[in-house]
């Protein structure tokens, strides 16, 4: 049976949901898909994230302390937001977590739909409950998540294990579980430098093969305009290459993660296009150890089996911060 693509989806729709599904800087990758199912005629939007967030905890500059590690908090506990499920809340520019300012609240300063945030302190469980009761409340037609760059193609067979995929694998997996049509934007090609591009070709491969490939979508230039503001209001250092890539800025870059050194990655066209993938047959074909967290109940619990039925260190167990110079 041939899968109807991200178009078809949304030419059915009215109502649509866009999170970024690793949390952080992903929001800013759901405006230019929003303003794309928006000239498909999708009527109503809302936008969002997960809530998991690398801000220093120092409070310092990342010249001083170079952070490896996100914090997950609870949703519930953010000032001036509005609970719209147990966990699930609306967003504006005031949402603060212990003084620090999520992007998605960011974010929100520029967005011109609703941005929300969905926890994950109760496990993929939570975040789907919650998820799906906002489907159910809001006549949710579509599910779009949102990703950047190659950790949730992880299959444990990499040259060099990904350094930050916990957090995606488990809003995807809350993802196979949602009350309406879903699909998996993923954004940045090669861009996070987390996986050789040999194995993220195979593993795309892999997905095509299978009937997974559900279209493409590529930055205008109004997207780009959209993006980079959105980009000065959270400062992220992987998010703002793929409007750069749409600019013309290509070839090998060094990406300022992991140690003060950094990663090298290879910049090309395909950077700056989302391509539309079917969850399940992500999961099936590659990412089949999102399947391991679909019943998790707490975030210890996902970094449990994270750590050790797949021989991980889950990224939110790091070391918050690091000086290489002291």
């Amino acid at each position: 049976m041939v899968k109807e693509s991200l178009t078809e989806l949304a030419l059915q729709s009215k109502r649509a949901l866009i999170m970024g599904i690793g949390g952080g800087g992903d929001i800013i990758l759901t405006l230019p898909l929003a303003n794309f199912l928006s000239q498909l005629g999708v009527n109503e939007i809302t936008i969002g994230g997960v809530s998991s967030q690398w801000w220093n905890p120092t409070g310092g500059s990342t010249k001083e302390n170079f952070v490896l590690a996100p914090i997950v908090y609870d949703v519930t506990k953010l000032s001036n937001i509005e609970l719209i499920e147990p966990l699930l809340v609306r967003v504006n520019s005031r949402s603060t977590y212990n003084g620090f300012q999520p992007a998605e609240a960011a974010i929100s300063e520029v967005s011109k739909w609703p941005v929300i945030i969905g926890g994950l302190t109760n496990g993929v469980i939570g975040l789907r409950d919650s998820i799906n009761a906002f489907i159910r409340d809001y006549k949710i037609d579509l599910f779009v998540g949102a990703d950047i760059g190659a950790h949730s193609f992880h299959d444990g067979k990499e040259t060099t294990p990904p350094f930050s995929s916990l957090i995606s694998l488990m809003t995807l997996s809350a993802m196979l579980q949602f009350d309406c049509p879903v699909v998996y934007a993923f954004a940045g090609y090669t861009c996070d430098a987390e996986m050789e591009v040999e194995e993220l070709d195979e593993r795309l491969s892999k997905i095509m093969k299978s009937g997974g490939f559900l279209g493409a979508y590529g930055l205008t230039p109004q997207d780009v305009n959209t993006y980079l503001r959105a980009c000065e209001k959270f400062v992220d250092p992987i998010e703002p290459i793929i409007a750069h890539a749409a600019q013309g800025d290509l070839g090998w870059k060094r990406i300022p993660v992991m140690a003060p050194w950094g990663r090298r990655a290879y910049i090309n066209p395909l950077s700056a296009i989302y391509l539309f993938i079917d969850p399940l047959t992500l999961v099936n074909e590659v990412s089949k150890c999102a399947l391991l967290l679909k019943e998790t109940s707490s975030l210890n619990e996902a970094e449990d089996i994270y750590q050790n039925k797949l021989g991980l260190i889950p990224e939110t167990r790091l070391k918050r911060t690091i000086n290489f110079l002291e």
